[in-house]
């Protein structure tokens, strides 16, 4: 038996045309009030390495496509002010954050997430993982992709 709690996204960092980009890939577990606590704790650690002078240009990638959406969103409220805590620092350094799924639920999930929290920067909606580097690399088709935001 494994004793490691398995993670809501694997989280892995690149650098695309000058910006540090997390991507976060969602894995094949349930979303537990015990998983998401460890993703909040998670999230803030990223977050935090954006405080270095030598980071300029971050964006976040969400692969969300393995998520099972859990039915008590208890912790999204959590979340979200977890991000508004650190508004200052992501309306300075976060340029856009990419959503990739290919299933309409995430939407009712988003619609309950802005309650609780205004995303600062754009959030684009990308149905593969391919759509989404073009999204990352090409600021003029960026433009063609849907922004969330706009949308709800």
């Amino acid at each position: 038996m494994e004793n490691s709690l398995k993670n809501i996204f694997e989280i892995e960092t690149k650098i695309e045309n000058k910006k540090l980009c997390f991507f976060f890939k969602s894995q094949k577990v349930d979303v537990t009030e015990l998983r998401m606590t460890k993703f909040i704790h998670d999230m803030k650690q990223v977050v935090n390495t954006m405080y270095s002078k030598q980071i300029k240009k971050v964006c976040f990638i969400f692969d969300l496509n393995k998520l099972h959406i859990p039915s008590n969103f208890i912790q999204i409220k959590e979340f979200s002010e977890m991000l508004k805590s650190y508004e200052a620092l992501l309306t300075e350094k976060l340029q856009f954050t990419i959503i990739i799924n290919k299933n309409n639920v995430f939407y009712i999930f988003f619609n309950l997430f802005k309650k609780y929290y205004n995303p600062v920067k754009p959030l684009y909606l990308c149905k593969t993982e391919e759509e989404a580097i073009i999204c990352l690399q090409d600021e003029n088709k960026r433009s063609e992709f849907p922004n969330i935001q706009t949308l709800i």
